[in-house]
């Protein structure tokens, strides 16, 4: 018996280091210390001597040879560390455009190659996968937030349904207006409306599948005449001012290993 016990321990050690080829462990911990619904202490996150040995990190992952979670994991991570970054850079910075140049201006290096923060976002696309829109946390108050976790291989399946939801759930992602019949969307779905389309799929297909059940319900039944519209884009920088307290952060534990 105790034979069995280690050589299922073993296992399960085994397979969590399969799915997690890179640790996140550092950016994890930054972001249950400095950020607070949805806000970040960007001033806070610079100080930290583990912020620049993560991004050192950035630089040093060959993601290529990881499995699609893994390297979507990565991209994501990366993409949302080096938002951060690019606001540290910047104390008196309050907002951000949606095509801003400081997006497609700031290189970081990320797997050995200089890349913009657009530029990491044209990498995330390349998954086609929708759902990563939802989780590429922004630096504006118009953008999806950003969470407090970090995403890892083993758990993004789940941390993806989750944040659309959050999103599609909140003012700034869905808001369904009765008096004019219209359905108010983020903008974030007009500009990649080319990726939430791809497969034959709607925009209104995403609202009835993540939205709340009362709009879903409402999307079901008068889909046909209903008028679509974009919000008008937050470009307020999401800053947390003032200090905050900190305290022990949770560890950034491999998932369960699913029974056979």
């Amino acid at each position: 018996m105790p034979g069995r016990v280690v050589a299922v321990a073993w296992g399960a050690f085994l397979w969590a280091q399969a799915q997690e080829p890179f640790e996140h462990a550092l950016w994890d911990s930054l972001l249950q210390l400095y950020t607070r619904n949805g806000r970040v202490h960007y001033a806070g996150i610079a100080r930290e001597e583990r912020f620049q040995r993560y991004l050192d990190s950035l630089a040093q992952a060959q993601p290529e040879r990881w499995s699609r979670e893994a390297q979507m994991s990565f991209w994501l991570n990366a993409y949302n560390a080096c938002g951060v970054a690019l606001v540290a850079r910047r104390p008196g910075l309050r907002y951000i455009g949606q095509l801003d140049s400081l997006l497609q201006v700031d290189t970081f290096c990320i797997a050995g190659r200089p890349l913009t923060l657009a530029q990491i976002r044209e990498q995330l696309r390349q998954f086609r996968e929708p759902l990563l829109h939802f989780a590429a946390g922004g630096i504006a108050e118009g953008f999806p937030v950003l969470q407090r976790r970090a995403f890892t291989a083993g758990t993004l399946r789940r941390q993806l349904r989750e944040y659309a939801h959050r999103f599609l759930r909140s003012p700034r992602g869905c808001v369904l207006d009765l008096h004019t019949n219209t359905l108010w969307l983020s903008p974030l779905l007009q500009w990649f409306a080319e990726d939430f389309r791809a497969g034959g799929r709607q925009l209104l297909d995403w609202v009835a599948e993540y939205a709340e059940p009362t709009i879903a319900a409402y999307v079901a039944v008068h889909r046909q005449r209903l008028r679509v519209e974009f919000l008008a884009f937050d470009g307020q920088v999401n800053r947390l001012e003032l200090p905050i307290v900190t305290s022990e952060p949770k560890p950034l534990k491999p998932p369960k290993r699913r029974k056979q």
